[in-house]
């Protein structure tokens, strides 16, 4: 599941400052300073479904959000604070739209995840990772397999692709080659049920993110 981003902002119908709670292109809610109360109100998903929310993530959000829309809260610490969200917001926007749809498909399928966000998957779905990757004009470039024994991460030292930039290769060229690199690497590891694998990506741009 994709974080979700705060966006400042002001409406005609408002007075004062919105902070909007939006999960990629899909809006949660907002939050506002009606009166002497602030009011959070959050939306039905596009299908008119319950949006499921992680409390741990929607009180720190809120708590945050508070701060911005509370017309009182006006002061030196508070400003850092804006500026901070704000920065937050544009580095969310800056997210290229191939790794967006990518992370968003395959967030959810993770078996297991670090603290920081790591993603380790199946074999089945780390081959699909990959075609993934192929049809979004992405290139998996590090590969690692490790053994998922209930919470705790085994590293398997062999089990490794690191694939490096060719110069004498376009983008596309070397984004298939890494692709078929990958594929091909993880049809020859060990397929049994305990082994979990995870992946860096290179954008077109030449960028890296962790999956």
């Amino acid at each position: 599941m994709l974080p979700i981003q705060m966006v400042e902002t002001e409406r005609d119908d408002f007075d004062g400052t919105i902070v909007e709670l939006w999960r990629g292109d899909d809006f949660i809610g907002m939050v506002f300073w009606d009166g002497e109360i602030p009011i959070v109100q959050i939306y039905p998903d596009e299908d008119g479904d319950v949006q499921d929310l992680d409390v741990r993530e929607i009180q720190q959000l809120l708590d945050t959000a508070l701060q911005i829309v509370d017309p009182n809260a006006f002061d030196d610490d508070f400003e850092a604070l804006r500026e901070a969200v704000a920065e937050a917001a544009d580095e969310a926007l800056d997210v290229h739209p191939a790794t967006a749809e990518l992370l968003g498909d395959f967030d959810a399928r993770a078996l297991y995840r670090t603290d920081d966000g790591e993603g380790f998957f199946r074999r089945g779905d780390a081959e699909g990772f990959i075609e993934k990757c192929e049809e979004l004009d992405l290139g998996v470039v590090e590969m690692e397999g490790f053994d998922l024994d209930g919470e705790k991460l085994i590293p398997r030292p062999n089990l490794n692709l690191v694939v490096t930039p060719q110069k004498m290769m376009t983008w596309s060229e070397f984004r298939t080659f890494a692709n078929a690199t990958a594929a091909d690497t993880l049809r020859l590891w060990p397929s049994r049920e305990s082994l979990v694998i995870a992946f860096v990506i290179q954008q077109p741009d030449s960028e890296t993110i962790v999956a």
